[in-house]
């Protein structure tokens, strides 16, 4: 049966010709590494589709152990690595290093197949940047998840949140635990600590009181004194106000009918919502509402620092270093620095080589639509894909696309070309062959990864500590079957019988063939 479903993807992959390749790393219930392989393929009706392939057992996640999976599985189902047009991983040194990473082996096969850093992945690594940049931030982020680990490992101390959470604050919702790990539950984890801010203070009143060993009384009073501090609550706000966005963004990007140029759209998008929120106006309103809620807690008013003198050895000059001079002063510079290093870091990790080809393909398309100029765009894109396009036939299509689109008023987008030549029949869309292969380039490029940490989550399912001695060739087939359930409802089970009978004269003897 998992054959079936692997023989019609690969039958849809050869139909549409071009092609991206996913892959991740993950390790098992057992200790065994595993790669998981996925392809993206853009249809007859231009319409993407993600699919999982199966899994790859390898002794170690070198690059040269990666390349060789990923063109043995290429060659298994009959894939040219010459209609590789695409590729996206993480952005380990295994895969996207410059000398032997997986992306330089296998552009030196095929130089057209375009590299993206999974956007996913590299928009956590901005997070975690602009987090490791501000001490507030870092310090909220790890009491978040220390109190994550005193109330979620601890049934005992979770009834006890309950209880008083219904009895406070009735209707609200709980608390989300923190998890490192993922991409977007950092926001939804700090909101809860908000929304629950009274419940966490009574509820390490009531833990202390009742008999707990001395590790346990200790993380307790820390987090219970780090909460009782202004930093703490202005820190909390920051970050759900900053994380929500890029949450959003990471939910966004997960799509997997998103492509690489609308994966960068959209992060810019993000990326202008954030620096309109770097603003003196802005930091006001946010500061009232955070008195506000310090009002509701109880908590002291924000204070400075003790003025400190440098040290002898680090003076420079005679002048009187910085030193804010009110608190809400010090807050403001920490409010703006936070906006500083998310927008900056976003903007540097979306910056990828790759989606250079990727916006010269797509303004190819954007500006031919507008009826602008578009010579620059048609030689690289002649350069960059050699024989995959005929020049003469993509140069008249394009002023057809021309005139299609010059009596539209509507902004035109990537969308509404994509919308144009899915309305037109078979034999009108021949008209535009060659453009419709030129906007396949753009949309065969994933924007992340996700479809691969899925399948990987979905491994940890199907492979648990009490059926971890199961065959690789079983994990497969479960996994293949388990990913693509709409496919397995819909097979043939006879046929899957006559295959089975098939392979062996001891089973066709013993059941004969099924109708």
């Amino acid at each position: 049966m998992a054959q079936s479903i692997v023989r019609n993807i690969a039958s849809s992959i050869r139909k549409a010709k071009y092609f991206s390749i996913m892959a991740d790393e993950v390790t098992d219930a057992s200790n065994k590494e595993q790669v998981v392989i996925c392809f993206r393929r853009v249809d007859d009706q231009l319409e993407a589709h993600e699919d999982f392939v199966g899994l790859y057992m390898v002794e170690s996640i070198q690059s040269d152990n990666i390349v060789h999976v990923l063109t043995d599985t290429m060659t298994r189902m009959n894939l040219s690595i010459n209609n590789c047009r695409g590729q996206c991983y993480d952005g380990a040194s295994n895969m996207a290093g410059s000398r032997k990473g997986v992306v330089t082996q296998i552009r030196a096969l095929e130089p057209r197949a375009t590299y993206t850093h999974c956007y996913g992945h590299a928009l956590n690594l901005a997070v975690s940047d602009t987090v490791k940049q501000n001490k507030i931030l870092r310090d909220v982020l790890d009491i978040t998840f220390e109190i994550s680990k005193l109330v979620k490992f601890s049934p005992k101390r979770d009834a006890m949140f309950t209880r008083l959470k219904e009895e406070l604050v009735p209707g609200t919702i709980g608390f989300r635990t923190l998890c490192p790990t993922r991409w977007t539950v950092r926001a939804a984890s700090l909101h809860s600590v908000l929304e629950n801010y009274a419940v966490f203070q009574a509820l390490w009143q009531e833990v202390k009181e009742s008999r707990i060993d001395s590790e346990i009384r200790a993380r307790v009073t820390g987090v219970e004194a780090a909460m009782n501090k202004f930093d703490f609550l202005f820190g909390l706000m920051l970050g759900e106000r900053l994380l929500r966005h890029t949450d959003n963004l990471s939910k966004t990007l997960q799509n997997p009918s998103m492509t690489a140029s609308e994966g960068q759209n959209i992060a810019d998008l993000t990326v202008k919502t954030l620096s309109t929120m770097r603003s003196e106006e802005a930091f006001d309103i946010f500061w009232k509402q955070v008195e506000v809620l310090r009002q509701q807690t109880g908590l002291s008013e924000a204070a400075l620092s003790r003025k400190r003198k440098a040290p002898f050895g680090s003076e420079v000059g005679r002048s009187e270093g910085y030193h804010p001079s009110s608190p809400k002063e010090y807050y403001r510079r920490q409010y703006f620095e936070c906006f500083d290093f998310i927008v900056s870091s976003i903007r540097d990790r979306f910056n990828q080589p790759g989606y250079t080809s990727l916006l010269n393909t797509e303004n190819l398309l954007l500006k031919a639509a507008k009826g602008d100029n578009y010579g620059t765009e048609l030689a690289f894109v002649q350069d960059y894909y050699g024989d995959d396009v005929i020049l003469s036939s993509l140069a008249t299509q394009l002023e057809l696309l021309t005139t299609a689109f010059t009596p539209q008023l509507e902004e035109v987008t990537l969308s509404t070309i994509k919308s144009f030549l899915q309305s037109l029949s078979l034999a009108q869309k021949a008209s535009f062959s060659e453009v419709c292969k030129v906007l396949c380039f753009v949309l065969v490029t994933p924007a992340t990864n996700a479809v691969s940490e899925r399948s990987a989550s979905a491994l940890r399912r199907v492979k648990t500590y009490l059926r971890s001695t199961m065959s690789q060739v079983r994990l497969n087939n479960l996994l293949v079957l388990h990913a693509h359930k709409a496919e397995t409802d819909t097979l043939s089970i006879s046929s899957c019988l006559n295959e089975f009978v098939a392979g062996s004269e001891h089973r066709l003897r013993i059941f004969g063939k099924f109708d």
